[in-house]
């Protein structure tokens, strides 16, 4: 009973434990599998030995580094990676300046969306709400915030 034990915490271990490797994210089934692992070698340790013990060690050692070998020389982390380039730019200013004026794409409360020059640009009002389709005007430019008001018609 101690044996078939001890073979389902060592399985039971591997699995969560490359479960945690390829598909979860987080240190919960890790944890949980490296947990079953220590169970299962402490049985191995108080059961068969010390020798034994020190063997099922080197054992699950192997056995872990050869799954991830094979688990990344068989393509298993290209299917899980994630293949796209961020494009964007951070604190690009777009070519606009004071008095450029358009229509507001979307609500400000107090930020929103406008386009301006055939730009979207997110801006800020002064305070005041405008609404979608409303005409905004850049009144001011300062530390890469633009801030419009709504333009009268």
């Amino acid at each position: 009973m101690a044996t078939g034990l001890i073979i389902i915490l060592i399985v039971l271990g591997l699995i969560l434990i490359l479960l945690e490797l390829f598909v979860t994210p987080g240190f919960i089934t890790g944890i949980l599998g490296g947990a079953a692992w220590f169970y299962a070698l402490y049985k191995i340790y108080e059961q068969y030995g010390k020798t034994s013990g020190h063997l099922a060690l080197g054992g699950l050692i192997l056995l872990l580094l050869a799954c991830i070998i094979i688990a990344v020389k068989s393509g298993v982390w290209e299917r899980v990676s994630l293949h796209q380039n961020i494009e964007g730019k951070v604190n690009e200013m777009p070519d606009v300046k004071v008095g450029d004026s358009g229509y507001a794409l979307s609500a400000f409360r107090p930020y929103g969306k406008a386009v301006i020059n055939e730009q979207n640009i997110e801006a800020a009002s002064m305070g005041e709400h405008i609404e979608t389709g409303a005409w905004v005007e850049i009144i001011k430019i300062e530390n890469n915030k633009i801030t419009v008001k709504q333009k009268s018609i």
